[in-house]
């Protein structure tokens, strides 16, 4: 062990401790540093606290989190130092400069020595550390680890180590399970794919495709709905395939409003709630795909000749490259093909590869322009009024098929049921189905099994880029596979496969022999699989099982908006009804257990409440024992300022001292049910009682009641009384508006804690590049996007930058980041305003369900700012009301 003073630049650290081990393939070190509290080290996940040397010996640098003795000493506010572990692996026993970052400088010289029981201990040590590192981040869902998973899958196999294992997630609708669920396995999200890279990373045996197909899960078919003669259907029906998703508009100008909607928000409606970090541009490449080009002609042309629209789709791997198609019934069949066409030729002047030819699918001939890579997919089929653009064979086929009357969505009984309940004469904005054909085709063995070696094919891509990152880091100049795999960074037979495609390489990149390039791929529709491999089969297997135990089988599921004008200052009330019936076979958790039966009666909504929640229970949590009887909980929140707790970054309820200013109360009636969990309940007499832990409780006959507030129980006890409602729920809400209150900043410090960890995400990625791969710092965004095929956005509206310490450590940050909150949150900014609070004016809602169906009706109060601007197809509103949309067909029978 050599013991070393720090240079006389490092001025908070006062020593540091090194021991280093030589070893193979990699030594191992640990440099210990004592620093003072002012040194600013959020915690041992700080991208700070590093080491680096000048030659690039120093490699996979973590730190030793030692989160309780550092708790312990803040909340004592103890001042004096503190001491830091990193430890870091490096190549060869030649004694080596570096320099620790903690997070100011400390030279170091690094003096390796031959110690078989000491490399080895401390190796286990590292190991640990970076294993519990990986999984911390692993259970982080605004950072997904993508380096930090590659490189301990990666060095897990090259030393002979194990992963620890996934912890399940808070929010995780596996039931608890640990690892990806099988929604992240059925929907390829990221998880999945972290746990693919994992699982290639690993390595496999040699396998050869020789096994058939698995036999499909069971899925019951739904009986039809009584009288379907009588269940109105509109003619776009009549050609949807039955197991597409459906997103129909009505009207042209519906499309062009939802269009306009989502570019305001950047082509993602989630940044209305909370700013995304990673835009993916997956309408755009569809756009492309399709050759469907919009212009402010065709907008103003569109509604003329253009009677109803939809978007349809056979899977939801629209980011990867999915079968999705635009279908238009035409007024005027003639204008409206002579402008597809036009647009089409547009895409072969564009893309000089492109070629169209005519292809016969089901009997038609139908018109496919394409590029070698999938960047243009554009099949076009017609039949009479009716026009489809698609990027998928298959859904071209079952089109046709279903104009001819088979297997359409118009015959679907869980369409008609859904139909009868929400009839297309309603005249939605937005109508949204997904059928439950559509989920027993995702998970068929064949499209299952389709699906995942498509994402095994893309994350192959990903991988062959970070090993030769980080061949590059270790000083080894590999860059083809073989080399690769001879030099350990991919396991033997990595890119080995046996459906007849391939990683191939051109001036584009790394692109698949068949399913083409990442992002534009090949729809899994329109894959043939015939036969599997042995593992292929087991998993398919498993995930049956799974998806049986947890899911069972899904209902149709259908949602609908429609638009009112509201005021005079052009905002709207959203009216959103979701609806999924009928429920056979339907698995949906305990957490229904514990919803009672749909109630007439509900607590009036006071005057001065900002938000009100009931709920209907039955029983107290499932963990909590035998049913207690149904009863109603309530919550109600009035308008006041607190100062949130802030510690280790995070923002929490105030401190007990100052709840009593929360104005927000709670309680239950006609019985005490899960509040009787919280303490001695207090008698029927409306005197208050102060619980164990300080809330105050009440009780009038059978309502309790209960606050951190004695004066707010005093208010609203006399006043709290029920009321019938005119449909009976299980659950209502109302929030009002929040803009201008003095609620408001709170909400926006909490949401500005999220967005700011998203931003920071972000900029761990870039600095996980730096740190752990050796990436020139100039360079690690541009490798980033090409990782997560997206653009990083920082959701505060900033931009990623550069920074610099005295000592020449460089790192990544956001310009809308204060270098007081770069590494943990300290102090939230005062001015920040999160996006749901700029357009929302107030929304109620309630919901039920039963045996059969779950229904929730809300509506939602937007101002004119979210909305998009009126268009040059509008025409003024005239009296407060919207404009007249063009003339339906009439629907079909």
């Amino acid at each position: 062990m050599l013991l070393l003073a720090a240079s006389s630049q490092a001025r908070r650290a006062t020593a540091a401790n090194v021991e280093a081990y030589a070893g193979e393939p990699f030594g191992v070190a640990r440099v210990t540093l004592t620093v003072g509290r002012l040194a600013g080290i959020a915690s041992a996940s700080d991208e700070r606290l590093t080491v680096r040397s000048a030659t690039n010996r120093a490699l996979y640098p973590v730190s030793k989190d030692a989160p309780v003795r550092r708790l312990l000493r803040n909340l004592l506010e103890i001042e004096g130092p503190s001491r830091v572990t990193v430890y870091f692996l490096f190549r060869g026993d030649e004694p080596f400069e570096a320099t620790a970052f903690a997070p100011s400088a400390t030279p170091l010289v690094v003096r390796p020595a031959r110690n078989p029981a000491g490399h080895a201990r401390l190796l286990d040590e590292w190991w640990q550390c970076y294993g519990q590192r990986w999984q911390q981040l692993d259970q982080d869902p605004q950072f997904p680890p993508v380096v930090e998973n590659f490189l301990a899958a990666s060095l897990a196999r090259r030393l002979g180590k194990s992963l620890p294992e996934s912890k399940p997630r808070l929010i995780n609708l596996g039931g608890g399970s640990k690892g990806p669920t099988v929604w992240d396995e059925l929907l390829a999200n990221e998880r999945w794919q972290l746990a693919v890279d994992r699982e290639l990373l690993a390595g496999e045996p040699p396998a050869i495709a020789d096994q058939p197909l698995p036999a499909p899960m069971p899925w019951y078919e739904l009986e039809l709905p009584g009288a379907t003669d009588e269940i109105a259907v509109e003619p776009l029906a009549l050609h949807v395939p039955a197991e597409c998703f459906y997103l129909r508009f009505g009207t042209f100008s519906n499309y062009l409003w939802f269009r306009d909607l989502t570019a305001l928000w950047r082509d993602d409606l989630g940044n209305m709630i909370f700013n995304r970090s990673i835009r993916r541009g997956s309408s755009d490449r569809i756009q492309q795909q399709l050759s469907l080009r919009e212009t402010q002609l065709s907008k103003i042309l569109g509604p003329k000749v253009i009677s109803d629209v939809a978007i349809v789709g056979l899977d939801p791997y629209a980011t990867q490259g999915g079968a999705i198609g635009m279908l238009f019934q035409a007024k005027n069949s003639f204008l409206l093909g002579n402008d597809l066409k036009s647009k089409r030729r547009e895409a072969l002047d564009k893309f000089p590869d492109a070629t169209e030819t005519e292809v016969e699918i089901a009997g038609t001939k139908v018109s496919l322009i394409s590029t070698p890579g999938g960047e243009v997919r554009s099949y076009y089929a017609q039949d009479g009024d009716f026009h489809l653009v698609a990027t998928s064979r298959r859904l071209i086929q079952r089109f046709i098929e279903a104009g001819q009357g088979t297997g359409s969505l118009a015959a679907s009984p869980g369409f008609l049921s859904v139909r009868q309940q929400i009839p297309p004469e309603r005249g939605d904005t937005v109508f949204v189905y997904a059928a439950p054909e559509m989920f027993r085709e995702l998970t068929s063995p064949a499209t299952w099994i389709a699906a995942r070696r498509r994402v095994r094919s893309y994350r192959e891509a990903k991988l062959l880029t970070l090993a030769r990152l980080q061949a590059g880091a270790e000083g080894v100049a590999a860059n083809d596979r073989a080399a690769l795999i001879d030099g350990g960074y991919l396991p033997a037979g990595f890119g080995a496969r046996f459906d007849d495609t391939a990683l191939v390489e051109n001036a584009a990149g790394i692109a698949d022999s068949v399913r083409g390039t990442p992002g534009y791929y090949l729809p899994t529709s329109d894959e043939e699989v015939t036969a599997v491999t042995a593992a292929e089969a087991a998993a398919y297997r498993s995930f049956a099982e799974r998806f049986r135990q947890e899911c069972g089988q899904l209902p149709p599921i259908a949602a609908a908006v429609s638009r009112e004008p509201r005021g005079e200052a052009g905002g709207e009330t959203l009216r959103v009804t979701l609806l999924a019936t009928p429920l056979d076979r339907v698995k949906l958790g305990k957490a229904v257990d514990i919803i009672g039966e749909p109630s007439n009666q509900r607590i009036a909504w006071l005057d001065g409440d900002l938000i009100n929640v009931e709920v209907v229970l039955d029983s107290l949590l499932p963990f909590a024992g035998p049913p207690s009887g149904q009863h109603q909980l309530f919550i109600g929140v009035r308008d006041f300022s607190a100062e949130l707790e802030l510690a280790r970054g995070r923002l929490g309820l105030p401190l007990p001292e100052n709840r009593q200013g929360m104005k927000v109360y709670w309680g239950s009636w006609p019985r005490a049910g899960l509040l009787g969990l919280l303490g001695e309940l207090p008698a029927a007499d409306g005197q208050q009682q102060v619980d164990a832990a300080g809330r105050v409780v009440a009780r009038r006959d059978d309502l309790f009641v209960g606050s951190f507030s004695p004066e707010l129980v005093r208010e609203i006890l006399p006043e709290l009384t029920t009321e019938a409602v005119e449909q009976p729920a299980q659950a209502w809400l109302r929030v009002g508006n929040l803009a201008g209150t003095e609620l408001e900043p709170l909400l926006n410090k909490l949401a500005y804690s999220r967005i700011r960890d998203a931003s920071a995400a972000n900029s761990r990625l870039l600095n996980a590049l730096s740190t752990q791969l050796h990436v020139p710092a100039e360079e690690c965004r541009e490798v980033a996007e090409q990782l997560m095929d997206g653009t990083l956005i920082c959701p505060l509206g900033g931009e990623y930058q550069l920074s610099e310490t005295a000592e020449g450590l460089r790192w990544w940050s956001s310009t809308e980041v204060a270098p007081a909150n770069w590494f943990l949150l300290t102090d939230p900014p005062a001015d920040y305003q999160m996006a749901l609070l700029s357009w929302f004016e107030g929304a109620e809602a309630s919901g039920r369900i039963n045996d059969d169906e779950i229904a929730i009706t809300a509506t939602i109060d937007m101002a004119a700012s979210a909305l998009p601007a009126p268009a040059a197809w509008e025409l003024p509103a005239v009296g407060g009301q919207l404009p007249a949309p063009p003339p339906e067909e009439p629907a079909a029978q």
